[in-house]
């Protein structure tokens, strides 16, 4: 009797540390949904600065794997930076109508981890999250100050970046200008 005891709080345990990540893991989007494809990105287009990135429930996130398959927006931010909370309930309903097709990033730049993940607690942020604690991240996109949101098209291309952020209305308008559904 003791030892089915000890099992069932050692299963107990373990479904405890299982579900006891830190805010900030988010999922990553699972396979493109049928009938969803991307436009073209123009010519112009630069190819946009690859990098990998820990994000801080101890994954490492490759960016050049994830835009193989589909859109990504980077969210630069802080976890101290008022406009970014201003602008985050926004960016996370643009994120619950997108999150199937498009890959939301958030990438801190000199944060503590527990500023970061009581940031992504308190703004109810679900997408993954990583620290750039030397900058070269911010660095490669030109981040002078937070917030900034970049939109990478699928194949890596540059299109666009929102020094100050954006709305959510904006971003919406410009992510249905690159998803088209043929379903």
């Amino acid at each position: 009797m003791r030892f089915a005891g000890l099992a069932a709080l050692a299963a107990a345990l373990v479904l405890a540390a299982c579900s006891a990540t830190p805010a900030a893991s988010g999922a990553l989007p699972g396979p493109v949904p049928t009938g969803v494809t991307f436009r073209e990105p123009p010519d112009s287009a630069e190819t946009a600065p690859a990098f990998e990135l820990a994000l801080v429930d101890g994954r490492v996130l490759d960016l050049t794997e994830q835009w193989a398959e589909r859109p990504v927006v980077l969210v630069f931010f802080e976890s101290w930076c008022t406009l970014c909370r201003d602008q985050q309930p926004e960016i996370n309903e643009v994120v619950a109508e997108y999150s199937d097709i498009i890959l939301f990033v958030g990438i801190a730049g000199m944060s503590e981890p527990a500023d970061v993940e009581q940031y992504v607690s308190d703004n109810r942020i679900t997408y993954p999250v990583g620290i750039d604690s030397n900058g070269r991240r911010w660095l490669q996109y030109a981040v002078s100050e937070p917030p900034l949101v970049a939109l990478i098209s699928k194949d890596g291309r540059l299109l666009r970046g929102w020094p100050g952020g954006i709305s959510g209305t904006e971003l919406r308008e410009q992510i249905e200008q690159l998803a088209v559904d043929n379903g």
